[in-house]
Order: structure tokens, then sequence, then C-alpha cells
């Protein structure tokens, strides 16, 4: 799996997904995840538009596979 190094190219992919949020992974390389997290804000700003929801990651040698989930799903695991 590449690392995504670039904001850009990461919305792009969140945004051309079909599909379930649960089988989507975004690899983000280390060096896009700044120390204020602007970056990731603005990808999770994305993430939110197509009502889903963050579930986590798995740190990988140089980045991240970030997970996600449906608002749906949320709400049903609360139930």
């Amino acid at each position: 799996m590449e690392p995504i190094e670039n904001i850009e190219n990461a919305i792009e992919r969140v945004e051309r997904f079909q599909g379930q949020p649960e089988a989507f992974l975004l690899p983000i390389a280390d060096s896009l995840i700044d120390p204020i997290g602007l970056n990731m804000a603005v990808i999770t700003d994305r993430i939110l538009a197509r009502k889903w929801q963050p579930d986590g990651f798995e740190q990988r040698d140089g980045y991240r596979i970030y997970k996600y989930k449906s608002w749906e799903s949320v709400l049903r695991d609360r139930g």
C-alpha cells in the first residue's frame, strides 16, 4: 500500500471512493501528519461530509492506515 504524501491526493481518494466506508483504507504518510493536526482536520472534514466516522488506524513504518465506518453503524451500536 503506497502512502499518500499530499493533502490533495488524500482528498481525491476520499471523494472518489465508491463503496462502504468499512472497506476504505487511507494510508497517510507520517510526513503529512503535522504537529497541529491541520492536514488531518481537512481530510477528516471530507470524511465527515460523507457521513463516515473515523474508526482507528494502524501504524506502519512511515505511515498510518486510517479506517472508517458509517454514521449508521455508530447509531446502531449505541441503539
